[in-house]
């Protein structure tokens, strides 16, 4: 009797340590990889069809669209879930474009993969990459526009390069090197354009850069007002405004989010939230704007108290709030604001576009924040990264192949 007890209490104790073995094996393993560590908003990025994370370890890891190589595993396939990139380096920084990645590493050096048909990796070809290359050194921020890129010096040089496209560059034509097969002028190796820049952002044919002192500065297509100044000096063929050199916006700024095409943002250091650009698919986040008529904002306008990060997609944004609350609004077609349909509707032919013009609550106890294309990416405080919007293309990363998702679904990075 007493030998089968001690025989009984052996296979219970012996369940509980394997039981505890495989719990500590699996978070040992999950942090490893980088799901239960915190990541910062330098260290997501999205792009138009694709996203890019970086784990604890400084490993980068991509997923998505990857027709021109962009999720720099040397193939073309999509992919639905993480696949690590080889840099050769501990990575601080992503930037994601359309087709386009690039990750900035702790010493400086700045690598490049995906589509080069613009000369947007910089490295003064056109020849696109599967697999990622180093085309700058002492490099301390990256952006990436949709054909062209910026990166800053750990000086505060600020450097541009790729399509030219409605003054994107911020120089003259007759400056560039090359041209692309859409005859587009364009700026092949990294062109220096200012000074004492602190931070970047771009979107489809358009930059912003901030400088030491908080003032904002814009330059390229403005025919959606995206830049936020009342007078650009140029226009194109198509009688479109642009600005082609850089033009002061504000002042007091410590962040600017560009969003692709229809608006921008700046956020200043008091946790101030400004909004300019089209306002007729609610992507400014609000209906109260200074030309009704067309429905733009032409000028800055404070749209958010509170804010500590800004992050804006294809059409739509999220905010972060002070209090770890994340705020979305925008064109909502594929769910990318997290919810299914949204306050409001823009007939466009006959297709019926969703959007909400006020923000909405998406999640509490976020921690981080991306936005690109139709999709959004958070990271909360337990540690997991999340994914709404569009999948068309795997970038969701959650190995599904559902159309959309209007709920965050957790991403797990892997070795």
């Amino acid at each position: 009797m007493s030998r089968e007890r001690n025989r009984t209490i052996a296979i219970m104790l012996g369940a509980i340590v394997v039981i505890v073995v495989i719990a500590v094996a699996m978070f040992m393993g999950l942090s490893s990889n980088g799901s239960t560590e915190k990541m910062t908003a330098d260290e997501m990025a999205v792009g138009y069809d694709h996203m890019l994370a970086v784990d604890a370890g400084g490993n980068v890891y991509a997923w998505g669209h990857n027709i021109m190589g962009e999720l720099g595993d040397v193939t073309c396939e999509n992919k639905s879930e993480p696949v690590k990139v080889e840099v050769p380096g501990r990575v601080v920084q992503v930037a994601a474009g359309d087709e386009l990645s690039f990750a900035l590493c702790k010493n400086g050096n700045l690598y490049a993969w995906g589509n080069n048909t613009s000369y947007q990796m910089g490295d003064g070809m056109n020849i696109s990459r599967m697999e990622p290359e180093k085309m700058m050194e002492d490099v301390s921020m990256v952006a990436a526009g949709a054909y062209h890129a910026m990166a800053i010096g750990t000086d505060g040089s600020l450097y541009i390069w790729g399509r030219n496209k409605n003054g994107a560059l911020g120089v003259d034509d007759s400056q560039c090197d090359q041209t692309d097969e859409e005859g587009y002028a364009c700026m092949s190796l990294p062109y220096k354009l200012m000074d004492d820049v602190v931070y970047i952002d771009a979107g489809e044919d358009y930059s912003m850069a901030i400088t030491s002192d908080g003032t904002l500065y814009a330059w390229g297509y403005d025919e959606d007002y995206q830049l936020g100044i009342e007078n650009p000096d140029s226009i194109n063929d198509n009688d479109e405004a642009y600005q082609s050199k850089p033009a002061k916006v504000m002042e007091g700024v410590s962040k600017v989010a560009c969003g692709a095409k229809y608006m921008a943002f700046a956020l200043t250091e008091s946790g101030e939230l400004y909004a300019w650009g089209n306002a007729s698919v609610g992507s400014i986040g609000t209906t109260e704007v200074d030309d009704t008529e067309n429905q733009v904002q032409v000028k800055p306008l404070k749209i958010m108290d509170d804010v500590q990060d800004i992050a804006a997609g294809s059409a739509h944004a999220v905010a972060l709030k002070n209090d770890g609350t994340a705020y979305t609004w925008g064109v909502n077609n594929y769910c990318q604001i997290g919810m299914k349909y949204g306050d409001s509707t823009y007939q466009i032919g006959e297709e019926i576009i969703y959007y909400q013009a006020e923000p909405k609550k998406l999640a509490k106890n976020v921690e981080a924040i991306a936005a690109g294309g139709f999709n959004t990416m958070y990271r909360s405080s337990d540690g997991v990264l999340r994914t709404i919007g569009s999948n068309l293309y795997g970038q969701l990363g959650i190995g599904s192949d559902d159309e959309y998702k209007k709920t965050g679904t957790a991403v797990y990075l892997k070795k």
